[in-house]
């Protein structure tokens, strides 16, 4: 199943076991898509690093807006349902779907904006 999300576009890889089998130069590309600067000098380790710090940043850049509006969500239905039981499937249903949707709607970065 992990695979099939991995394909799903905005999906984020985040597990250092999984970039750790990328070439130096797949993360020197990936890091230029994600609007960082690869260096020539830079080794193959370094960019695996900058590339996991990069991805982690649009990750997080997503996570916390992504929660507080499961959190507004959770807050609505709670308020609105007799029971708040059926509120929580808020907090577990709308941030992934949100994460995956919102990274797959932006813009690749480019090195000069």
């Amino acid at each position: 199943m992990g695979g099939v999300i991995e394909k799903l576009p905005g999906a984020i890889v985040l597990m250092p076991q999984q970039l750790k089998e990328l070439s130096g130069e797949e993360c020197k590309r990936r890091l230029s898509v994600e609007g960082k600067e690869a260096t020539t000098s830079m080794g193959d380790e370094e960019a695996r690093l900058a590339l996991e710090r990069a991805l982690g940043e649009r990750y997080c850049s997503l996570f916390l807006p992504a929660m507080a509006l499961a959190i507004c969500g959770y807050a609505a239905l709670a308020a609105t349902l007799p029971s708040d039981g059926k509120a929580l499937a808020a907090l577990a249903v709308l941030p992934a779907p949100m994460i995956l949707t919102v990274g797959g709607l932006r813009k690749p970065k480019t090195q000069d904006s």
